[in-house]
């Protein structure tokens, strides 16, 4: 059985078209919204109102609509479809527009409108774990967060979602798998929980994973338009791969975490990419960068925890690469580059060094160094691997490993 809310009102004021127009607009709506219902091909009389605030427990499609003053939108059951039919559900910016709080026997969709200032837009809440996704699909949200805090475990999918000034939080479990999507200064934060960004848009928009779980981008374009910081990680981590990334104001940072950056492009980002990590936790704490490219950031990795960088390329930064740690405890032995790498790297015409490191024990080797305008590899007590390659560096090629002239 489906339900269509037919939400068609007397407007004491003009007749509104969009929905940030409809958000401000002078207008009145009836007290209840009249539903109807198609049984065998034939309607039959119309069923009790339903107001802002409803529970519904079957399927519906807004006909027009909706504006909630005050207090709620709409509250869903299980197994229910909300279909905005390509309106708008507007509130006050408080309360919540559309949200889903008791045990479910499987997940619930909306999709295909818009959801528009409200204190939280879409709210999923929960104990019991349910494999069946909630999915929001098809929708423009304008000032309406997004929260999933459902312990245990269930994942909010957001696809082809497009969001401007509505953070995106998971909690506790509540995992979020964001696709074919655009958010503009629209964080996405996850505690307790995971998320995965697929082939979607991010400007202007920070990401953050703590406490477990996993932050991962994939195949996605990110822009801060000199104003964000990228990310922040603890106890986790950060994945980027195949995207492209510019004009971040900060890098990554964070507390005994770790980053894996996998074939990326980073430009314009003055305070480089990753950066300002406190030594994290066994593996947690050790960061993968492998086959990026880095154009213009500054120092583009100075992650301050283990980092293994392989086969990437530094051009036009301040220092291609440097490997620091945190300073030891009282009564702790000094710090060293165990469990660090620099492989394969191509460091050309950056202000600074290549490869920088006070630290003794980094590995390197087969990296080429070439016009930089401090060392080509500064590395004083590293491990040599050998294949290593310098010319044209102002302050001399090689220290602490052997360079070859080419």
């Amino acid at each position: 059985m489906t339900l269509k809310l037919d939400t068609t009102a007397r407007r004491s004021i003009g007749e509104p078209s969009k929905a940030s127009r409809i958000a401000t607009a002078a207008y009145v709506l009836p007290a209840a919204l009249l539903l109807s219902v198609a049984l065998g091909g034939s309607a039959r009389a119309a069923e009790p109102g339903v107001t802002c605030g409803s529970t519904v427990t079957t399927d519906v499609t807004l006909t027009a609509d909706l504006y909630c003053p005050s207090g709620d939108g709409l509250i869903l059951g299980s197994k229910v479809t909300l279909d905005l039919g390509g309106h708008s559900l507007i509130g006050s910016d408080s309360g919540v527009g559309v949200s889903s709080e008791f045990p479910f026997e499987g997940g619930n969709t909306i999709r295909n409108g818009t959801i528009e200032n409200w204190a939280i837009g879409i709210r999923l809440m929960g104990i019991e774990p349910n494999p069946i996704p909630y999915v929001a699909t098809d929708l423009v949200l304008i000032n309406a967060p997004v929260g999933n805090y459902f312990t245990n475990g269930t994942t909010l999918q957001l696809t082809r979602v497009t969001a401007v000034d509505s953070p995106i939080r998971g909690e506790l479990g509540g995992d979020l798998a964001i696709s074919d999507s655009s958010l503009t200064r629209s964080p996405v934060e996850v505690f307790f929980a995971s998320a995965t960004i697929t082939n979607s848009k991010l400007v202007e928009t920070f990401v953050s994973t703590t406490a477990g779980g996993e932050l991962s981008i994939d195949s996605s374009k990110l822009d801060g338009k000199g104003t964000a910081a990228l990310g922040y990680v603890s106890e986790t981590v950060i994945t980027i791969t195949d995207s492209v990334v510019k004009n971040y104001a900060q890098p990554i940072s964070g507390f005994w975490g770790g980053v894996t950056l996998t074939g990326n492009k980073f430009s314009d980002m003055p305070n480089g990419v990753l950066g300002s990590i406190t030594s994290g936790i066994e593996s947690d704490g050790v960061s993968g960068i492998t086959g990026n490219t880095f154009i213009r950031s500054g120092v583009a990795l100075r992650g301050n925890v283990p980092m293994v960088v392989e086969n990437n390329t530094f051009r036009q930064g301040d220092v291609g690469v440097e490997f620091t740690m945190s300073d030891p405890l009282p009564g702790n032995p000094p710090q060293t580059a165990d469990r660090s790498r620099a492989v394969g790297n191509v460091l050309v015409n950056n202000t600074g060094s290549g490869i920088l490191t006070e630290l003794p024990g980094l590995e390197v080797g087969g990296n080429t160094a070439k016009n930089n305008g401090g060392y080509g590899i500064y590395a004083p007590g590293a491990v040599d691997l050998g294949g290593n390659v310098a010319s044209g560096n102002a302050l001399g090629q090689c220290v602490g490993v052997v360079c070859a002239r080419k």
